[in-house]
This record gives structure tokens, C-alpha cells and sequence, in this order.
């Protein structure tokens, strides 16, 4: 057979195989899937303009707001797209708390791009009566993106239909997330604080804990744990490792993971830029060698099937 012949009936399979693996998925989850690819492109697409026309990457009127907004909203979107592919979620329950989320994280996105289109800040911002509507909208929206959350994560308790390790990375994934919007509570707390001290949204970053503590990498930290944990144990499950030792490294990965976000999370509240070079910053080397120790494991030997032993794979 020609090698070109042999690659078309190669690619073919794969797309066919695609289809049909897109065509098992619900609904629901589709719903979820395609409103988080938009979003990353969206975020993409604020990104290529950034780069074109420049700017800063700081202050509440810089690109970096719609960029992260979009990348960030679109990833935890897809990620609990597929997360809920090992919860017990009913067809009719599915579709109703897919729209929520959907609906939630769009208008999030939305709500940023348009005011930075605007040229005005997002957050905090009642200037006139149209940026104080869409600043409670927006609330609101959050509101009930954790109401999604809060949801998923009981039933990630309850039953999960997973694997032992995925399963601990897809709880302690939602758990952190869930930390991550009560570090969200603390940022709309103190900039309420700030602008009822007279602070102008404006001109003055409303996320900035005392002297230089980074709310924003607070928040960040653990909004995007539930990544690096299910593919951690994504990775593990094709390692040949046994069951056991799987969780092990799931479980050393978290409290790595957790071990960062403890240290970035006391770093802001006594006022210290999460990454100053202090003695205080080599705090981090316990959590990071904890994460490394799960890792390591999981992309070393995951890769060994798919170099050395491709049959067993196929």
C-alpha cells in the first residue's frame, strides 16, 4: 500500500473514531465543551489584539483582565465538562445546570471584554447606572456559577463513577475550587472596603493587600488545582503503576498543590508579592518537591508506553 494511501486511511480512522466518541458524549456536556472553546478563543483573540496594539499588564484597564478572564473561564468550563462524564448526573439534571454554568461564565467574559472595550474598570465600578447594573449582574452570574460548584462537589462526595485516583484528584479539584470563589469573597470584600474609603476604581488596584499582596495569584492558585489534578491522575492511570500507588501520588500531589496555595495565601494577607526573592520564598521548596515527587513518576513513565511498547497502547 502507498505510504500516502496508508496515511489517509490512518487519519480517516481517527476522525471517524472522533465522531463517534463526540457522538456518545450528552448533550449537556457538548453544551459545556463548545461554550468553553469559545471562551479560550475569545481570550486568544484579546490576547493577539494585545499583542498587536501593546499596552500594559497591570491596572484595571489593561488586556490582561479580558485575556485571563477568557482563558480561565473557557478551561474550568471544558474541565467540568468532562469532569461530570464520572458524576452521577441525570440527563434532566445535566442540561439545566449545563446552561447555568455556561450561561454564568459567558456573561463573566462578556462583562469584562465590554468594559475594557468601554475603556472603564469591571469590578467595582457604580460610576453611572449602567456599570453598577452590569457589576450586580455579574455578582449574581458568580452566585450561581457556585451554586454549580456546590452541586458537583456533593455529588463528587456522594458517588463518583471513577477510578480511585481520579476521583480524589476530581474532589480535591472542585474543593479547591470552591476555595478559590471564597478568595473571591475576601477580593470583593476589602475592594468594597477600599471604595467606601473613598479609593477610585480607576486608578487604584482594588486586589492589592496591603502593601503587595497579590490577591489576584490567591485566587488563581486554586481556581486552576482541578487541572493540574486530573491530569495528574490521568497520566498515573497509564503508567502501569498499581492501583494504590496511584492514589498515593494523586494524594502527594495535592497537599503539594495545597502546600503552595497556603504559602501564596499567607504571603498576600501579610501584604508580600507572591514571589518577592526572601527568605520567606523558599517556603516553597516543600510543596514544590511534593508536587515534583508526584509528577515525575507520571511523565516518565507514562511516556514509556508510547515510545518503547506502542503495540500495547494500540
Amino acid at each position: 500500500m502507498p505510504a500516502g494511501h496508508a496515511h489517509a486511511l490512518r487519519a480517516g480512522a481517527f476522525i471517524a473514531s472522533v465522531r463517534a466518541a463526540w457522538g456518545d458524549v450528552p448533550g449537556y456536556r457538548r453544551l459545556a465543551y463548545l461554550t468553553g472553546a469559545l471562551l479560550v478563543v475569545a481570550g486568544l483573540v484579546q490576547a493577539a489584539i494585545w499583542a498587536v496594539t501593546g499596552g500594559s499588564a497591570s491596572g484595571p484597564l489593561s488586556w490582561r483582565k479580558p485575556v485571563t478572564f477568557g482563558l480561565s473561564f473557557g478551561m474550568t468550563t471544558a474541565t467540568l465538562a468532562a469532569v461530570a462524564a464520572h458524576l452521577p448526573v441525570r440527563r434532566w439534571l445535566g442540561l439545566p445546570l449545563s446552561v447555568l454554568l455556561c450561561g454564568s461564565t459567558t456573561l463573566e467574559v462578556a462583562w469584562v471584554t465590554l468594559q475594557h472595550a468601554r475603556g472603564v474598570p469591571s469590578h467595582f465600578n457604580g460610576t453611572t447606572p449602567f456599570d453598577e447594573t452590569l457589576w450586580l449582574t455579574a455578582a449574581v452570574s458568580i452566585g450561581v456559577t457556585n451554586l454549580v460548584l456546590l452541586t458537583m462537589t456533593v455529588a463528587a462526595f456522594a458517588r463518583t463513577q471513577a477510578p480511585a485516583p481520579m476521583r480524589w484528584a476530581i474532589r480535591a479539584g472542585l474543593v479547591a475550587l470552591l476555595v478559590a470563589q471564597l478568595v473571591g469573597a475576601w477580593m470583593i470584600v476589602h475592594g468594597n472596603a477600599l471604595v467606601d474609603a473613598g479609593a477610585d476604581p480607576f486608578t487604584r488596584s482594588m486586589s492589592t493587600y496591603g502593601v503587595a499582596g497579590a490577591m489576584k495569584a490567591a485566587h488563581a492558585v486554586p481556581m486552576h488545582a482541578i487541572q493540574v489534578f486530573v491530569v495528574l491522575a490521568w497520566l498515573l492511570a497509564r503508567t502501569g503503576l498499581p492501583r494504590r500507588r496511584q492514589v498515593a501520588l494523586v494524594l502527594t500531589g495535592v497537599a503539594g498543590y495545597a502546600g503552595l496555595f497556603v504559602i501564596v495565601l499567607l504571603r498576600t494577607a501579610a501584604g508580600l508579592a507572591p514571589f518577592d526573592l526572601d527568605a520567606g520564598a523558599l517556603l516553597y521548596l516543600l510543596p514544590a518537591g511534593l508536587l515534583a515527587a508526584a509528577a515525575l513518576p507520571a511523565l516518565t513513565r507514562a511516556a514509556r508506553p508510547a515510545t518503547g511498547r506502542v503495540g500495547r497502547v494500540m
